[in-house]
């Protein structure tokens, strides 16, 4: 009789250890399959896309602030201009395993992948275990997620804290104090993107609606610990800037680029500034206190801007409304808005060129999976009470971006629950009614024409000229200069922008074919005379054929174009150092990392001022940050062994 027994619970339990067994092996064959298609794209991407080991505009941004945390220098002397966590999360793996752009990438890729595992064990809770099996399968494989991962940008470790951040809320249900670890994800979340906090806010009808009068014993905790990544931000925003700033005071600057005459509801730059990033900053900067008439914080540069913004509303209201509903349009149409690098021209450096496509009738993979997901929502709406946390996350999150301006990465965290709920909706496709089924269907097919037509006409005007650019600047980075050449005479053959003239005759310079320089230098003073780019590439010219003094005037000239154009600085220093004046190039050059704490050039140039001043072991010790900065910097190793 006690053998039966035994026997009989072992049968019991046998059925749900054996299920929890394969859950862990799901969750493996998940998390294998996503790091095996990220670690081919990065292999890929390593050898040939331009931009791999050359970062560009917000990755550049990312690095640089990554490398100023490591070095121990501050990197902006203010308020914080976007959220710092990424940056921070960037300078602890270049801690790790130095400053290795591929081994940084490849640690994104191993998070990338454990997002794709928090899916699944999200989605068997809300759904059922094959949803969030094959849920999780398609997350591992879907291309903007795989790109993205592979960037210095913010959404691999977004996308990990949301999704961490929900499954805690969701085992909070049964045990609620996960509901502490969800707070606290969904606070690391919101210093790293802070429209987070529009979803936390109206989380509180959830928990008001779910527990009624016990809400504020669910709520509080999770409050609380929301609120502990952030204080420690305001609090220091509050030392450096002297005003309140919660996380990052960019919102208003972002409200301005969205809201204005020129505005095309994409573009993420001021109008008037210059496309590169620190140009442009440093040109929101110029204009606003030129306008103000006195020197600004960063906080009331966002609130010069936030005002400029609303007056456009009250100016043009329907100008702005009908830039609104064209940011709404695109917000849920399959094209994929680039920004920082156009996606579809460099998808070309990989296999994702054969998984994302934009065609007049069909843009691959967002124009089919959203229709699909619209399609799961209608299927599922029986469990709306269940759903509730992620109805709220996916309104919220849409609602905090059209204000601003729309792009395929601010709309890429939604992606995972919209792959939810397209898989849960096939998982039960045969078990609803045949009226069921002709509604879906109906709802298929007209957003898919309707997300696939493309009627805000995104992408037609594709400026090719500038994806030539930014991909021979790249290659001129990383000392591929026959690639950068044949690049930038493609984006000649477009365009005579500043910037591609300069780069042009910078790479002319590098190949020692002077005369040419001095042509295309000319060019661009002749085209561009107002733009310091222009004098400052002329000014290196001269400088090459060894006219010293024709160069100082040139650089002097781009200095007072571009008051924080640190390369101007830093060309002006070399020119003082070059005649023997140490004191000015000394000037020079910490102005110049004034402007750019982590310019690694004028910082080695700063030693050099400090050896020929016999201050050797201040020189050594600027040598070394210059490594740790940029670790194949030769100049600065071979300076170093001369030391030793």
């Amino acid at each position: 009789m006690v053998r039966q027994t035994v026997q009989s619970k072992r049968q019991k339990t046998k059925p749900a250890e054996l299920q929890e067994r394969w859950s862990w092996w799901r969750a493996l064959v998940i998390w294998g399959m996503a790091v095996l298609v990220r670690v081919i794209y990065l292999i890929q991407a390593r050898q040939n896309d331009p931009l791999f080991f050359a970062p560009q505009m917000d990755g550049l941004y990312h690095h640089q602030w990554a490398l100023a945390i490591v070095s121990g220098r501050e990197f902006i002397a203010d308020a914080y201009f976007r959220a710092p966590l990424y940056p921070f999360f960037l300078a602890l793996l270049y801690k790790v395993f130095g400053v290795n752009l591929f081994l940084t990438r490849l640690a994104q890729a191993v998070l990338g992948s454990s997002s794709c595992v928090l899916l699944y064990l999200t989605g068997r809770r809300i759904f059922d275990e094959r949803s969030g099996f094959y849920a999780g399968l398609v997350m591992a494989v879907y291309p903007l997620l795989v790109y993205f991962d592979g960037e210095l940008l913010i959404p691999v470790l977004l996308i990990f804290l949301l999704l961490g951040g929900m499954f805690f809320l969701y085992l909070s249900e049964t045990k609620p104090v996960f509901l502490v670890f969800a707070g606290f994800f969904f606070g690391l979340a919101a210093i790293s993107r802070p429209n987070v906090l529009v979803f936390v806010g109206v989380l509180f009808f959830w928990f008001v609606f779910k527990y009624r009068r016990g809400w504020w014993q669910r709520a509080l905790p999770f409050y609380l610990m929301v609120s502990l990544p952030i204080v420690p931000v305001t609090v220091r925003n509050y030392v450096k800037g002297k005003s309140f700033v919660p996380i990052a005071w960019q919102g208003g600057t972002n409200f301005y680029i969205g809201n204005n005459e020129y505005s095309d509801g994409t573009t993420a730059i001021v109008p008037g500034t210059r496309g590169s990033w620190w140009g442009g900053y440093n040109d929101v900067k110029v204009m606003a206190e030129q306008e103000s008439g006195r020197s600004l914080k960063g906080v009331e540069i966002d609130r010069f801007y936030l005002k400029k913004g609303l007056e456009f509303w009250r100016q043009k209201p329907g100008r702005a409304i009908e830039l609104t509903l064209r940011k709404i349009y695109l917000w849920f149409a399959g094209y994929e808005v680039s920004n920082n690098r156009d996606l579809y021209f460099f998808k070309r450096y990989s296999y994702l060129n054969f998984l994302l496509f934009s065609t007049p009738v069909l843009k691959f993979p967002f124009g089919v999976l959203l229709p699909l997901a619209l399609c799961g929502i209608y299927l599922t709406r029986e469990r709306w009470q269940k759903l509730l946390p992620v109805y709220l996350f996916l309104c919220a999150w849409t609602v905090s971006f059209i204000p601003f301006f729309v792009t395929a990465r601010y709309r890429l965290p939604l992606v995972p629950f919209y792959i939810l709920f397209a898989v849960a909706g096939a998982g039960i496709w045969l078990r609803v009614s045949k009226r069921e089924r002709l509604i879906a269907t109906g709802i298929f097919i007209l957003t898919l024409i309707l997300f696939n037509l493309n009627i805000a006409g995104s992408g037609r005007t594709t400026d090719q000229a500038q994806n030539y650019f930014v991909a021979g600047s790249g290659y001129y980075e990383t000392g591929r200069l026959q690639e950068a050449e044949a690049d930038v005479n493609r984006a000649l053959a477009l365009d005579s922008a500043t910037n591609i003239l300069s780069l042009k005759a910078s790479i002319l310079l590098a190949k020692n074919r002077l005369p040419e320089a001095v042509e295309i230098a000319r060019a661009a003073l002749r085209l561009h005379p107002d733009e310091a780019d222009a004098w400052g590439v002329a000014g290196n010219v001269l400088a090459t054929a060894g006219d010293l003094t024709g160069a100082e005037s040139l650089f002097q000239r781009a200095v007072e174009l571009d008051p924080y154009g640190f390369e101007g600085w830093n060309n002006l220093g070399n020119i003082a150092l070059t005649k023997g004046k140490l004191k000015q190039a000394k000037g020079y050059y910490e102005r110049a990392l004034r402007i750019n704490p982590v310019f690694s050039l004028a910082l080695f140039h700063l030693g050099l001022v400090h050896y020929y001043e016999g201050r050797i072991d201040s020189a050594h010790v600027l040598w070394q940050r210059v490594l740790v900065l940029d670790p194949n910097f030769e100049k600065a190793k071979r300076a170093l062994q001369e030391l030793r």
